[in-house]
């Protein structure tokens, strides 16, 4: 227990910048595919800074994990000079990207076109910064993350969190009636919990079945199998209640319940995650 709860700034800081960088990616895939009246667009310009905020909370958690030096930070650490530069390099403009479009929008007075492209940027820079930090934490020499399964689940986590979150945005922002926005939130839903809840699944099977110097892998699972079942109903009641929230009709708490068991059932599954180390 005490090995799980030991690595809880990382896990904090997976969690908020992995569904801040997510929401930041729907919302600007949304913003291309769906149009909105100026009202719903002043709307949700104003609840751009909960993904904004996840995001700098996350790389701020980031910071104060990595001056704890628990296992999970030293194999990070180990990473080449190159995975390095380029993790603090992508997120440190990922960032910057976010912060920018933020305070930007807060002052009004922004084109359509530039709105759009600074949103565009921020997306595309969102998607790099999660396929960058996943593909990192599989660079590490430790065959419990050294695999497929780790950025595949990072990339759902963000994809599953960040719809849920910003179906609430629109939802609070009355604009979430065209189909266009349904259909787009819907299919970031299905692919997020299918990466998410697979990849995750797909680690603790593998580390189940591997052995280390103190014991069986089954070992450390059984420790943290009671963070192992609150992180997987979570995640799976965030897709239920993010569904409920697109196809009803009437608005409600729907939303509310989703970003929250996104939040809740994604921290659970990163404290898994650095806690099931082998090396």
């Amino acid at each position: 227990m005490e090995l799980v709860y030991s690595e809880v700034p990382l896990a904090l800081s997976t969690t908020f910048s992995l569904i801040g960088a997510g929401a930041i990616i729907v919302i600007a895939l949304l913003a291309n595919v769906s149009r909105l009246e100026q009202k719903h667009l002043k709307n949700i310009d104003a609840l751009s800074v909960m993904p904004g905020l996840a995001v700098v909370l996350g790389l701020v958690a980031a910071c104060f994990g990595f001056q704890d030096h628990t296992n999970a930070a030293v194999l990070l650490g180990g990473l080449g000079d190159a995975a390095r530069f380029a993790v603090i390099g992508v997120s440190g403009l990922f960032a910057f990207s976010v912060v920018g479009y933020c305070l930007r929008v807060a002052f009004g007075g922004l084109a359509e076109g530039r709105r759009r492209l600074l949103l565009d940027i921020a997306g595309a820079l969102g998607l790099l910064f999660v396929c960058i930090v996943g593909v990192a934490h599989m660079m590490v020499p430790d065959p419990a993350w050294n695999t497929l399964a780790t950025p595949m689940q990072m990339l759902g986590f963000a994809l599953l969190g960040g719809s849920a979150l910003a179906a609430m945005m629109f939802e609070k922002a009355d604009a979430l009636g065209g189909s266009s926005q349904r259909k787009t939130l819907t299919i970031f839903a299905i692919f997020g919990i299918v990466l998410g809840v697979g990849g995750f699944v797909a680690q603790i099977a593998a580390i189940s079945s591997m052995a280390d110097a103190s014991g069986a892998g089954s070992y450390l699972v059984h420790a943290a199998s009671m963070h192992i079942t609150v992180g997987l109903f979570c995640l799976v009641a965030t897709f239920v209640f993010e569904m409920m929230a697109i196809r009803m009709k009437e608005t409600g708490f729907h939303s509310v319940v989703a970003v929250a068991c996104s939040f809740v059932g994604v921290f659970c599954a990163r404290l898994v995650f650095y806690a099931l180390h082998i090396s």
